[in-house]
């Protein structure tokens, strides 16, 4: 530990000023008044700074816990420590996972920043990770990393092939009530790719806010077993050819159903809400461009 010598008493005042503790200093005593015979009430380390007074040899500390305390002027220096060099952001090259939809682009790393332009599926996206994620910033300007696959250069070879260990469980409380097949009931889970999940919490939060509930959910993700049973129901076009479903990517998510006109069908206010606000979440209904036909209840994740 280095400490401060003995200095004079103050004998003057000036502006507030910041001083950093000088290089090569590995510990710096902080004393109750203007003298080494002073008791230490602090150490300050290296690349600290505090802000105070000069007075003499010492500056009188006027801000930050150490208010009122002294430290000696020959241990700092005017000069803030130089920065230490930034991390390189992780390049990421990847496609855009959806086989028939799209990756939203938008002019900042976030849902409040609007959409400028869209990478096409399966396109190639290239950019830097923003901080820790999800976002990229690409030339053409930021795209959710949720929506693009960087494990292969053929995103269609994992279509309901995902562990679900891979993917995140979505809270019960987001399941429809009622039963059916291929045997669900209201606590079967559910799995949805992360940053979709991420972005349904915030759209979740603002339903409830809105119709005091949830946004009931009938299905995520599907396994290509599943796709195929589905298939096998319904048949093209209602069901997708089982491996080309969003389902199979954990990137859609269809809420709940029923046989007859309800809060999520065509006009109802529920659907009119989400249809208004899904861009504010990274999701959009690829059926929307008519309110009448198609899959009222569907909504795929393109950040």
């Amino acid at each position: 530990m280095t400490t401060a010598p003995t200095g004079s008493t103050a004998t003057g005042t000036e502006a507030e000023t910041i001083r950093f503790v000088a290089p090569g200093i590995d510990s710096l005593n902080v004393r109750m008044g203007p003298s080494t015979s002073y008791p230490v009430v602090g150490r300050l380390m290296p690349g600290a700074h505090v802000t105070g007074v000069l007075a003499g040899d010492w500056l009188h500390i006027t801000g930050g816990p150490l208010a009122g305390a002294c430290v000696n002027c020959g241990y700092l220096t005017a000069e803030a420590p130089p920065a230490p060099p930034s991390t390189p952001c992780p390049r990421i090259t990847g496609r855009v996972t959806s086989d028939d939809q799209f990756a939203n682009i938008r002019s900042g790393p976030g849902f409040a920043h609007p959409v400028v332009g869209r990478y096409t599926h399966h396109e190639v996206v290239t950019g830097a990770l923003v901080g820790d994620g999800p976002w990229i910033r690409t030339e053409r300007g930021y795209v959710n990393s949720g929506t693009l696959t960087t494990h292969t250069m053929d995103p269609s070879s994992l279509n309901g092939r995902i562990p679900v260990h891979l993917l995140s469980p979505i809270p019960l409380c987001y399941n429809a009530s009622g039963s059916f097949d291929p045997g669900y009931t209201s606590t079967t889970p559910r799995y949805l790719n992360s940053a979709a999940l991420d972005a349904l919490h915030r759209l979740q939060a603002a339903f409830k806010r809105r119709f005091g509930h949830y946004a009931t959910i009938d299905l995520t993700y599907r396994s290509y077993d599943e796709q195929q049973f589905w298939f096998d129901k319904f048949s093209s076009p209602r069901a997708a050819i089982p491996g080309t479903s969003n389902h199979g990517y954990g990137l859609a998510i269809d809420f709940e159903e029923r046989d007859r006109p309800w809060i999520y069908s065509w006009g109802a206010a529920a659907n009119r809400w989400l249809l208004a606000h899904q861009a504010g979440f990274g999701f959009d209904n690829p059926f929307a461009r008519t309110l009448q036909e198609g899959e009222d209840y569907h909504f795929n994740f393109v950040g």
